[in-house]
């Protein structure tokens, strides 16, 4: 009964989200057409802990889009830095929670503030998912979250979705997990030379050869992870590259021709369409029959 009602809400979704039609922006896009997007303000806002950074943002669906509906937990990226906010973001959120999905966009505390790095971003992820637990609205489907990032932001969101499920505050239940342009294995990452994989260790606080085991435990790609996940990429994404996609092998991977690495931050491109496709997939996927 519990499948039939989840694929009946997902059949109500799909029909909601096919109204959306083709993208107008042309891919690659650039971070500073991101930064000149508007979105609308959120509906909900909460501090869930004393620092200035541990704060989220609620986007909610029209109400025309019948509860309850799936939540996403959506994580933004930028290096880690606190130099990089939510509020590049909030474009995605509002557009996603436009078609149908509610959106909680947590910020958290970032390499260059008190906190930040490993592992307190990663221990803001989990209070932000419990400050989600402790809304109580009857539209939030609460068990049917997915947790999806961008870039940095995909390494903490995956992180957060091989957690022991047993960590989860009820009603709250991840569903699956979706990266963006995502960061899965950090020793790999730090070997690198751009500007962002030049970030990995003073995000870890030491280097992979003094300390391997940190990173194995800060690398998804390491952890067992026991929810459906969908990676996307961009072939022309220059900042992640495809090694990041591939080291996570019990992942669903697509990689999107002509898509750079901030396609997936910006709603008016065909990327975004990707992006819906792989929410419905791997809800879909969530709620079949688990093999004994």
């Amino acid at each position: 009964m519990k499948n039939a009602l989840g694929l009946t809400l997902l059949l109500g979704l799909a029909l909601w989200r096919f109204e959306v039609v083709a993208a107008d922006v042309d891919m690659p896009v650039s971070f500073s057409s991101v930064l000149e997007l508007k979105a609308r303000k959120p509906d909900y806002s909460i501090r869930y802990g004393a620092a200035p950074s541990q704060r989220a943002t609620l986007w909610m669906p029209p109400l025309r889009a019948e509860g309850p509906v799936p939540v996403i937990f959506l994580v933004h990226g930028g290096c880690w830095l606190s130099d990089y906010s939510a509020e590049h973001i909030y474009p995605l959120a509002a557009q996603l929670a436009a078609d149908g999905y509610a959106v909680w966009v947590p910020e958290y505390r970032r390499v260059g503030e008190p906190g930040g790095g490993w592992p307190g971003s990663a221990v803001d992820m989990a209070l932000a998912l419990d400050a989600l637990a402790d809304i109580e609205n009857p539209r939030l489907a609460l068990s049917r979250t997915v947790v999806m990032g961008h870039s940095a932001g995909g390494h903490l969101g995956l992180w957060l979705a091989a957690r022991d499920p047993e960590l989860l505050k009820p009603p709250v239940r991840i569903a699956a997990a979706i990266g963006l342009a995502a960061i899965t294995d950090l020793k790999s990452y730090s070997e690198g030379d751009n500007s962002c994989q030049a970030v990995t260790e003073p995000f870890m606080g030491t280097s992979a050869a003094s300390n391997p085991d940190a990173y194995a435990e800060a690398s998804p790609a390491s952890l067992p992870t026991r929810v459906p996940v969908r990676l996307l990429r961009g072939a022309e994404d220059g900042i992640v590259g495809p090694e990041q996609m591939t080291a996570m092998t019990r992942a669903s991977m697509m990689e999107l021709p002509g898509a750079g690495h901030f396609d997936w931050v910006h709603p008016d491109t065909d990327a975004y369409n990707s992006i819906l496709d792989a929410i419905f997939d791997v809800l879909s996927v969530s709620i079949q029959p688990r093999r004994p």
